[in-house]
This record gives structure tokens, C-alpha cells and sequence, in this order.
């Protein structure tokens, strides 16, 4: 029986690891860095890399890096190889907080053009966007101006035993007609625009073993003032209700809404229809600069907070 460690997509992964590695090298260089001082910065805008270890008899693997730069196109031309796709049981991605015009666009579309299939990855992930990033991380389709386009659901059905799937947007409804029956934890991170993500779950029978469900509300609550929004750009309480009266919400035993601006009546509604079902709420919406509350340039108001434990 052939070794994992001696497999050629092993191998290729760690000449695609040294390649990167080199690169960077070079990058720090061209900045006058000299990379065996101890006390130089790991500077995250020439610092990139490809982890590789052991798990569960195959590989997780990991991509930090720049969304632009030759390392990532090495690494989506790595991944299209099937010797390498087999090995692997866990992908991620993420990068530093780096992007144009307030954007951080993952373009999978070479690799998801490509015939290549995940016959054994488990875990998928695509970093999220998180409160105190400057840009936010989209996975969008190439050639489109912030258009998913149905990247995610293309990328799922390549990886027919996905149990675990983090996306920093909301797919499309081409997601709910791939099946996907071990998926059973979703997060889908913060974008402007949801697809009518909560709709299209209740109507969908896609997803049977989902058990933990994480849903992050459309940015244009944060990003938007509500008379300059589009009326479907934020999920209505009615599409909330349409789900927790769905069968598609029948498996899923946690849910958590983040950022969202239901009331509490309609939240006690919700948890009313699934007595049982683990219902957390959060709000943790990406920051904002205070030299623009003034200038009002975005809502703010959300981030200027009484101490919520006085009552009265």
C-alpha cells in the first residue's frame, strides 16, 4: 500500500509549500528584509504560505495569502490536479486584511472550471469576514463586479462528502439543488447581498444531516442607510417565519443569527416555533471608523453603546 507521504500529491503540495516559501523570500528582499533577524516583523503583505499536516488519513491543508498574487494561482493549479485532490480531507483559506475599494474577492474560478473532484474532503472553509477587518471577503465568480455567481455551489459539488462548510458570503440558489447529505454544520459569513439565502433554505431538501446552522445578516444594515437600501437587501421576519415552519429546519438542532435587527417580540416568535431548538443570537457587525460618525457617512449608532447591563 502506497504511503500518503510518498503519494506524488503529497509530494506536490510540499514543491508547491518550498515554491511559495520562496517567494516570499524574494518578496522580503525586494523590501530590504533580511528574514533570519529575530526581531524582523513576519510582515503579513510579503508573508505567505501553504500548511500542510496530517489528519484523519489524508491531508489538511491550509492557504494564507494574497488574493492576487502568484502564490494563490500556484495553489488553485496545485489543487486542480486529481492526484492532489485525493489526498486531501481539509481546506482552508484566509490571507490578511488586504483588498481594492473595501473588497477582499476570492476567485475560485479556474480551479472550479477545472474537472477535478474532492472524493474525500470533509471541511471546507473560506475565512469569513471578521468585526475589525477593513475589507470584506467575498467569493465571488471571475469577470463579475462582486457577483457570486454560483462559485459556492460549484465548489460544494465537487466535495459530495462535505460535512463541514464555511463561506464568507451567501450562495446563491444553485447551492440548494446540489445534494449535500453529510453536510452538517453551515456558516455562512456577512455580504450585501444574502440571495435570499433564508428563503431558499426553507424551501429547499438538500441538506438533510445539517445540525448547526450560522447565518450572518446582509452588511447593508451596517454599510447603508435604510432609505437608501434596496427593500429585499435585508431578510424579512416573514422569510425567518417561512423557515422555522419548514421541514428543511427540522434536522438542525443549533442555530445562530448574527447581526440581524429582529425585535425581541419577533425573536420570542421564532424561538416559540422551535421550543427545542438551541436559538442564539449575536451581534458582532465589522467596525467603523470614528472620524466618520460626524460625516455620517454609514449607520454608527450600533457602535456607540450604553452599558447593557444597568436595567431600568
Amino acid at each position: 500500500m502506497t504511503h500518503l507521504f510518498s503519494t506524488p500529491g503529497y509530494l506536490a503540495l510540499m514543491a508547491l509549500q518550498r515554491r511559495i516559501h520562496a517567494f516570499t523570500v524574494d518578496a522580503a528582499a525586494e523590501l530590504d528584509g533580511d528574514i533570519d533577524r529575530p526581531d524582523l516583523p513576519l510582515w503579513t503583505s510579503v508573508y505567505q504560505y501553504l500548511a500542510i499536516a496530517p489528519l484523519h488519513g489524508g491531508l489538511h491543508v491550509e492557504f494564507f495569502g494574497d488574493i492576487w498574487s502568484e502564490p494563490f494561482e500556484w495553489t488553485l493549479a496545485c489543487l486542480a490536479r486529481q492526484d492532489v485532490a485525493d489526498t486531501l480531507v481539509s481546506l482552508a483559506f484566509t490571507g490578511p486584511d488586504e483588498g481594492a475599494n473595501g473588497t477582499r474577492e476570492w476567485e475560485f474560478t479556474p480551479l472550479l472550471d477545472s474537472g477535478v473532484q474532492f472524493p474525500r474532503l470533509r471541511f471546507l472553509s473560506i475565512r469569513p469576514t471578521a468585526p475589525e477587518d477593513h475589507n470584506t471577503s467575498l467569493i465571488v465568480q471571475a469577470g463579475s463586479i462582486m457577483e457570486e455567481g454560483g462559485e459556492i455551489a460549484r465548489f460544494a459539488a465537487k466535495a459530495p462528502y462535505l460535512t463541514d462548510l464555511v463561506v464568507p458570503n451567501a450562495p446563491d440558489a444553485a447551492f440548494f439543488q446540489v445534494p449535500l447529505p453529510q453536510l452538517s454544520m453551515l456558516r455562512i459569513g456577512g455580504g450585501s447581498d444574502t440571495q435570499g439565502f433564508i428563503d431558499n433554505l426553507a424551501a429547499s431538501r438538500n441538506l438533510p444531516a445539517l445540525g448547526l446552522l450560522d447565518f450572518t445578516e446582509s452588511t447593508e444594515l451596517q454599510f447603508t442607510w435604510a432609505h437608501s437600501r434596496p427593500a429585499d437587501a435585508v431578510t424579512p421576519f416573514a422569510a425567518y417565519e417561512r423557515l422555522f415552519a419548514s421541514p428543511a429546519l427540522d434536522p438542525v438542532h443549533s442555530l445562530r443569527l448574527r447581526n440581524t435587527c429582529l425585535s425581541l417580540e419577533e425573536l420570542q416568535a421564532l424561538g416559540a416555533m422551535r421550543p427545542s431548538l438551541q436559538f442564539m443570537v449575536m451581534q458582532a457587525t465589522q467596525g467603523g471608523y470614528v472620524s466618520h460618525f460626524a460625516q455620517n457617512v454609514f449607520p454608527w449608532q450600533h457602535l456607540v453603546q450604553a452599558d447593557p447591563g444597568r436595567q431600568g
